[in-house]
């Protein structure tokens, strides 16, 4: 069969669409400028889990610069979750820098939670744990952008686009099926902030394979100095 030059054209299109509609993406993105369980976000909004008799806005705030600032006191929980069926294939991300943790295990957590075989990655201003697993010296009083893949059973770390920890799901339990991030602990204080949480639950992808969610082209979001507020009011 002769293939002329617009046929040929046609078959690079076809296949061009089909790229775009499997290529990696990210699902959600939690941008900080709003508290995540704001009704405003409408059906993008968070579940949160609080102490009793407590409001969200006492424990966190909005800045100036667009990012979710927490402050968590003692005897107080303060977390938000995304549900989902499947989360054997995730990414999760979250652009955050930690200026105080009193020690305790979950007071400031990044977490997959899947049953049995959930993952938690605990936050510490000097260093940040898998729960369950090994730990990675990070100064988190900085901004930093951590990425946590899971596939399947393993799950792999990064810092700033590279690979830090090494691990397995499991490392504790949990009753939900959720993307999950906040202060967690009754037990711990902590003062941290969130520039951004996104994730996507169809694939374990590396940064290489999906770039961070706020980068602009050709240009790795994890390198910039400033946050996603203050590139939205650019």
């Amino acid at each position: 069969m002769k293939i002329t030059g617009a046929s040929l054209l046609s078959l690079l299109v076809v296949l061009a669409l089909a790229y775009g509609a499997f290529a990696a993406s990210w699902e959600y993105i939690y941008d900080g400028t709003k508290l995540p369980d704001d009704p405003a976000l409408g059906d993008k909004a968070w579940k949160v889990f609080i102490t009793k008799g407590a409001k969200t806005s006492e424990v966190c705030e909005i800045t100036p610069e667009g990012e979710l600032h927490i402050t968590d006191p003692s005897d107080r929980v303060c977390f938000f979750y995304r549900e989902h069926k499947d989360l054997s294939h995730t990414t999760l991300e979250a652009r955050v820098k930690v200026l105080s943790q009193s020690g305790a295990p979950y007071t400031i957590c990044l977490e997959i939670e899947d049953g049995a075989d959930t993952t938690y990655l605990c936050l510490f201003p000097d260093h940040i744990t898998l729960v369950g697993g090994p730990s990675y010296e990070v100064d988190l009083t900085k901004y930093h952008t951590l990425r946590m893949v899971r596939k399947g059973k393993d799950v792999i770390v990064y810092v700033d686009g590279k690979k830090a920890i090494e691990g397995k799901v499991g490392g504790d339990t949990s009753s939900r099926h959720a993307i999950t991030f906040g202060a967690g602990s009754t037990g711990g204080t902590g003062e941290h902030y969130w520039d951004y949480v996104a994730y996507t639950t169809k694939g374990a992808f590396s940064p290489d394979e999906l770039p961070s969610p706020t980068a602009p082209a050709g240009v790795e979001r994890r390198t910039l100095p400033i946050t996603w507020g203050e590139i939205k009011r650019m």
